[in-house]
C-alpha cells in the first residue's frame, strides 16, 4: 500500500499568502488606475475658472464633465490641488483622466485664444469685438484704453491710433490693463525712430500717417494698390486740394447714427453732411483715423507710389481696384461710367 504524502503547512501558508498578495496587488492596481489613469471626463468642453475662484467653485464647474467626482476629489487631495487655484479657460477632452486634468489645472496650463482684430472704427467697436473672448467685459476694456497713461492728451476718437489689426494670442483671464499693454507693445515695435523719421519726411506725425492710412485702407484693401492710392491723396494734400474721400463721408454718417448704419453708396446729397470728418467740406486730414489700418496701408503712406494722378473712381471690372485720372475731365468720364454700372446693378 503506497504511503500518503503529508500535507506541508508551510507550503500551504505561502500559497495562501501569494494569492492574497496577488489580490491586494490587483486591487491596488485597479484602485490606482481608477483614480489616476481611467477616463473620467464624460464629454469634451471648456472649463472656465474665474479670477479669485475657490476650489469648491472649480469642483462645481467640473461636475457636468465628471463621471466620478469622488475619484477626482481623492486625486486632487493627493496632488494637493486646491491650495492655489489658477484662473483661465481650459479645454477638457473626452475620456481624459483625473491625473491629466489636475496636472494642467495645477500649473495653470490654460488655453491660448487666437483673436483676430480687424479694421474697427473706434475703441468701442474694438472692445465690443474682443470682450466676448476674455474674462473682462467690453466696458472694462474701454476703461483700460481710456485710462492708459499714453492715452492722455488724445481725444477718445483718436485712440484707435494705438491699436493694430492682426491676430493676437491671449489667455481668457487677460485683464483690460494687460490687453492694453500687449497692444501698446505692438505699437512701439512698429513706430521705430526710423519710421517716425519717414513720417517727418512727409511733414506728418505718426497720428497723421495713421489717419491717412485709414482712408487708404477703406478705399482699397488691395495691398498692391494701396501705395498708388496713398500717392494720390498725398498729391492732393501737397497742392491744398480737398481729399474728397468717400470713406470719410461714410464714417461721418455712421458716427452720427452711432455706427449702427450700413452704407453701400454715397450720394451727392450725403457730401454736405456737417462733420469735421467730411473731407468734401474741409481741407486736410480728418481729426483722427476713421478705422484701424493694416500695416500695409501705413507702409503705403510712408512709401507711396510716385505719379501725377489726382482723381480715381472704383473700377467695376476689377472689384477692389480703381481707375485713375490726372484731369477732372477724365475723372468725370470715368465717374459717369461707374454710376451707370451702379444703377444697372441696383446698388443702393
Amino acid at each position: 500500500m503506497p504511503r500518503r504524502k503529508k500535507n506541508n503547512p508551510k507550503k500551504k501558508y505561502w500559497s495562501v499568502l501569494l494569492i492574497l498578495l496577488l489580490l491586494a496587488a490587483g486591487y491596488g492596481g485597479y484602485f490606482y488606475y481608477s483614480r489616476w489613469l481611467a477616463p473620467n471626463i464624460s464629454r469634451a468642453g471648456k472649463l472656465y475658472i474665474p479670477t479669485g475662484a475657490t476650489y469648491n467653485q472649480v469642483l462645481d464647474s467640473l461636475k457636468p464633465f465628471l463621471k466620478n467626482r469622488e475619484s477626482f476629489e481623492w486625486l486632487a487631495r493627493q496632488k494637493k490641488y486646491g491650495a492655489r487655484v489658477k484662473p483661465g479657460r481650459y479645454t477638457l477632452g473626452l475620456g481624459e483622466s483625473n491625473s491629466s486634468v489636475i496636472n494642467r489645472l495645477r500649473i495653470g496650463a490654460q488655453d491660448e485664444i487666437s483673436i483676430r482684430i480687424g479694421n474697427y472704427a473706434s475703441i468701442f467697436e474694438l472692445a465690443g469685438k474682443v470682450g466676448p473672448f476674455l474674462e473682462t467685459d467690453s466696458a472694462g476694456l474701454v476703461r483700460a484704453m481710456t485710462e492708459a497713461a499714453f492715452a492722455k492728451g488724445y481725444d477718445t476718437a483718436a485712440l484707435i491710433f494705438f491699436y493694430f489689426p492682426d491676430t493676437y494670442h491671449f489667455h481668457w483671464n487677460t485683464s483690460g490693463q494687460a490687453f492694453v499693454d500687449r497692444m501698446k507693445q505692438q505699437f512701439d515695435q512698429y513706430w521705430t525712430e526710423g519710421r517716425k523719421q519717414e513720417a517727418r519726411e512727409h511733414s506728418m506725425t505718426p497720428l497723421e500717417v495713421t489717419t491717412l492710412a485709414s482712408i487708404v485702407q477703406l478705399e482699397s484693401a488691395k495691398v498692391d494698390e494701396q501705395p498708388r492710392v496713398a500717392g494720390l491723396y498725398l498729391n492732393r494734400l501737397k497742392i491744398g486740394m480737398k481729399l474728397d474721400a468717400d470713406p470719410t463721408v461714410i464714417f461721418a454718417m455712421k458716427k452720427a447714427d452711432g455706427f449702427q448704419r450700413k452704407i453701400h453708396r454715397v450720394y451727392y446729397k450725403n457730401l454736405a453732411i456737417e462733420s469735421p470728418y467730411n473731407t468734401y467740406k474741409y481741407k486736410g486730414l480728418p481729426p483722427s483715423p476713421i478705422c484701424m489700418p493694416n500695416r500695409s496701408a501705413l507702409e503705403a503712406v510712408l512709401h507711396p507710389a510716385v505719379h501725377h494722378f489726382l482723381y480715381f473712381v472704383a473700377d467695376p471690372q476689377r472689384p477692389g481696384y480703381h481707375i485713375y485720372a490726372a484731369t477732372l475731365k477724365e475723372q468725370e468720364k470715368n465717374a459717369e461710367q461707374y454710376r451707370e454700372w451702379l444703377n444697372r446693378n441696383n446698388v443702393q
